[in-house]
């Protein structure tokens, strides 16, 4: 391969990225705008954590994942999450690392007193260990997923989350399935 081509393949890969994040940004600005639209005097702050298993393809491992929230409104709430996960390679017959940084917007669609049930949809910068892959192995992905939250009377709130990210370079589609844990600020 000359020059030219590695430098053209080079652009044409960049550009498919930075097309991708402008779009994602957009939706994601639609949905903050129509957010605020509401009654935001509910707006809390809160902290919490995820342990999960998680699939990739036929590999497995576990996850743990920090996250910081804040409700928007009284039904819709807004994540960031870094995540890490120890994976085990049946294919390989070794361990890799892979990463996850995301931002996600979850919405309640059932909920009563003390209990809810939220569509999460979100964006993700993903970082796979160059064991599992060399050349191309980080890159963005599509959160979608369900969680259920009960406590909600109280600061400490618990759940169960099920999270699959899509992307365009990784091995298989990630599965996170697990429990979570949250307080209110």
């Amino acid at each position: 391969m000359s020059f030219k081509q590695t430098n053209n393949h080079l652009k044409t890969h960049f550009m498919k990225k930075v097309n991708y994040i402008i779009v994602l940004a957009f939706i994601l600005s639609i949905n903050l705008i129509s957010a605020q639209e509401e009654k935001t005097d509910t707006s809390k702050f809160s902290l919490g954590f995820t342990l999960s298993e998680q699939l990739v393809g036929k590999d497995s491992g576990e996850n743990i994942e920090g996250i910081l929230g804040y409700a928007i409104t009284s039904n819709m709430s807004i994540y960031l999450s870094a995540a890490n996960a120890t994976m085990r390679s049946k294919a390989l017959d070794s361990n890799y690392k892979l990463d996850k940084y995301a931002i996600q917007v979850a919405h309640d669609f059932a909920k009563s007193e003390s209990t809810k049930l939220e569509s999460i949809l979100g964006f993700s910068y993903l970082n796979f260990d160059k064991k599992i892959l060399e050349d191309d192995n980080n890159g963005l992905g599509i959160d979608l997923g369900v969680q259920t939250t009960f406590n909600l009377e109280h600061r400490l709130n618990y759940g169960l989350r099920i999270v699959v990210t899509y992307s365009s370079f990784s091995p298989g589609a990630i599965l996170n399935a697990g429990i979570n844990f949250s307080y209110r600020i």
